[in-house]
C-alpha cells in the first residue's frame, strides 16, 4: 500500500510520495549463523520497487548541477552531503539514474546518519535505498562518526542498484551493531570502484567490514582499507560477507579481529548460480579469531580465488573447534584456488585443522600455492600447506618452506589426506622442516589414506631454475626473483 505524506521544513520544502518495503536483507536466519553455508537460493534481496514514483522537483536550490552524467549534482560541503541522506531517508527519492560528484574535502562536524535505511524510518515507512551514482572525486570525507547499535551503518546504510566511485573516507569511528561497513552497511547489486578507507576504527557484531558489512551481487574494484575492524561473526578487513561478488584488486592493512569466520579481506564468500570471484587480494593486517580464521578469507564456497596473498600474522587465540589457514580457513563446495601464498606466522591454541595456506580443502582444486610462514601451537591436524585434503579435493603444484610443529599430528605438507583426495607436484624444504624421510624426525603427511609422500629438496635446490621448471611442468606460472620471498619461487605479480 502506498501513502501520501507532506513533509514541511523551512529549509527543505518538499511534497513526496512515500511507500513501504517490508522485505528483509538478512543473508541468514540469525545474525549469529555460521556463514556462508552450502549455497541455497536466498530470496532476501531488497527488490526493485518500480511503483515508487516520486514527484519530480527542482533541486537547483539544493545542489548545483542537473543530476546528469554530464552535469551531476555537486557536493561541496557537509550540508549538501547531509541533504542527500535527508531526501533518501525521509522520502521515496532513491535518485535512480541521478549522478552526484563531490568537489571538495568535507569534514563532518557531528554524528552521521547513513544515506539509506533498511527497515523503517522515523515516519514508519520501509526501506529507503540509495540507487544513484556517487563520485567522491578523490576528495576526503573526515569525521564520520556513528555510535548506534542499530544495524545497517556506514556512509551509506543501504545502497541498491548504485554506482559508487572515488570515495575517500579518513578517520571514521564506528561503534555499531550488525551489517556495518565504513562505506556501506548493505550493498545490493552495487558497483564500487577506486575507494580508500584510511585510519578507520569500526567495531560491530555480525557482518562487519572495512568497506561493506554485507554485499550481494556486487562488483568491487581497486579498494584499500587501513585501520582496525572488529566484531563477532563474519568479519573481514574489506567485506564481512559477500554472495555473488566479483572482487578485484583489494588491499587491507587494517587489523581484523573477530570470533568466527574471520578474514583479512573477506569473512565469508559464497555464490548462488555463477561463482563468486576474488582476484588480486592482498592482506597485510594481523588477523585474529577463534574458529575459521584465514589471512585472506575465513570461508569460501563456490568461489574462485586467484592471485591472493597474506603477509599478516594469523592467530586463533581461543580454544575452539574450527579451521585456520594462512590464506583460507575453509575452501569448499566446488571452489577453485590458484596462485595464492602465505608468508606470515600462524599461531593457534586448539583447533581442528591448520594449514600454511588452507586449513580445510573440501571438493576443491588448489593449484600453484606456497607457504613460507611458521606454524606453531596445537591442532588435531597441521599441514605446511593444507590441514586436511578431503572430499575429492586436489592439491597440485606447490611447496612449503615454513616450519611446522614436530609431532605426529603435523605434516610438512599436509595434516591429513583422505582416500578420495590427490596430491601432485608438491614439495617441501627438507632443511627447514628436517629430514622427513625419517618419520621419527618429522612427517610429510601426518595421516594419509592413499597419497604418496611428496619430495623434499634442500633450501639451495629450491632456489634454482631447475626447481622452478619442476613446479611449472608445461606451464609458466612460477619464477624466481632473488629480491623477493627470500629467493624461493613465487609469482611475477606477487610483491
Amino acid at each position: 500500500m502506498h501513502f501520501a505524506k507532506i513533509v514541511s521544513m523551512a529549509a527543505l520544502p518538499m511534497f513526496l510520495f512515500a511507500c513501504g518495503d517490508s522485505n528483509s536483507g538478512d543473508f541468514s536466519n540469525s545474525p549469529q549463523s555460521d556463514l556462508p553455508k552450502e549455497p541455497t537460493k536466498i530470496d532476501t534481496i531488497v527488490p526493485n520497487n518500480d511503483d515508487w514514483k516520486p514527484i519530480e522537483r527542482d533541486y537547483s536550490s539544493i545542489w548545483q548541477g542537473e543530476g546528469t552524467a554530464e552535469n551531476p549534482y555537486l557536493i561541496s560541503n557537509e550540508e549538501e552531503l547531509r541533504k542527500v541522506a535527508f531526501y533518501v531517508n525521509d522520502s521515496s527519492m532513491t535518485f535512480k539514474g541521478k549522478f552526484f560528484k563531490q568537489t571538495a574535502d568535507i569534514a563532518l562536524a557531528s554524528a552521521w546518519s547513513p544515506i539509506g535505511i533498511f527497515g523503517k524510518n522515523p515516519n514508519g515507512f520501509g526501506n529507503r535505498p540509495f540507487s544513484g551514482s556517487y563520485d567522491g572525486g578523490a576528495k576526503a570525507i573526515s569525521g564520520l562518526t556513528i555510535s548506534d547499535t542499530a544495524a545497517y551503518s556506514g556512509l551509506f546504510g543501504l545502497a541498491r542498484n548504485a554506482h559508487i566511485s572515488n570515495v575517500v573516507i579518513k578517520g571514521a569511528k564506528m561503534n555499531v551493531g550488525s551489517i556495518a561497513g565504513v562505506l556501506a552497511g548493505l550493498a545490493d547489486t552495487v558497483t564500487v570502484e577506486n575507494c580508500t578507507i584510511e585510519n578507520a576504527e569500526i567495531k560491530g557484531t555480525d557482518r562487519v567490514g572495512g568497506l561493506f558489512g554485507e554485499a550481494k551481487y556486487v562488483t568491487v574494484t581497486s579498494i584499500s582499507v587501513a585501520g582496525a575492524v572488529s566484531g563477532t561473526n563474519n568479519i573481514g578487513g574489506v567485506l564481512g560477507i559477500v554472495q555473488n561478488g566479483t572482487l578485484t584488486s583489494l588491499t587491507n592493512t587494517a587489523t581484523v579481529t573477530g570470533k568466527s569466520t574471520v578474514g583479512g579481506i573477506v569473512g565469508g564468500s559464497s555464490s548462488v548460480g555463477d561463482e563468486s570471484k576474488i582476484t588480486m587480494a592482498l592482506n597485510h593486517g594481523a588477523v585474529t579469531g577463534a574458529g575459521d580464521v584465514g589471512g585472506v578469507a575465513g570461508k569460501i564456497s563456490t568461489t574462485k580465488m586467484e592471485r591472493a596473498g597474506n603477509f599478516g600474522a594469523v592467530t586463533a587465540d581461543e580454544s575452539q573447534l574450527g579451521n585456520v589457514g594462512g590464506v583460507i580457513a575453509v575452501a569448499s563446495n566446488k571452489s577453485a584456488v590458484n596462485e595464492v601464498f602465505n608468508t606470515a606466522t600462524i599461531t593457534v591454541k586448539k583447533v581442528q585443522n591448520v594449514g600454511g595456506v588452507i586449513g580445510s580443502l573440501k571438493a576443491v582444486t588448489a593449484t600453484n600455492v606456497f607457504n613460507q610462514g611458521e606454524i606453531s601451537g596445537q591442532a588435531s591436524k597441521i599441514g605446511g600447506l593444507v590441514g586436511i585434503v578431503d572430499n575429492d579435493a586436489k592439491l597440485e603444484s606447490g611447496y612449503n618452506s615454513g616450519k611446522v610443529p614436530d609431532n605426529n599430528l603435523s605434516g610438512t605438507v599436509a595434516g591429513k589426506v583422505n582416500s578420495s583426495a590427490t596430491l601432485t607436484n608438491v614439495y617441501y624444504d627438507k632443511i627447514i622442516s628436517g629430514d622427513c624421510s625419517n618419520p621419527a624426525v618429522c612427517l610429510v603427511i601426518a595421516e594419509s589414506m592413499s597419497a604418496e609422500s611428496p619430495t623434499g629438496f634442500t633450501t639451495e635446490e629450491m632456489k634454482t631454475a631447475t626447481f622452478v621448471s619442476t613446479l611449472n611442468g608445461s606451464g609458466s606460472v612460477w619464477a624466481i626473483d632473488p629480491a623477493k620471498f627470500g629467493g624461493y619461487p613465487s609469482f611475477s605479480w606477487a610483491k
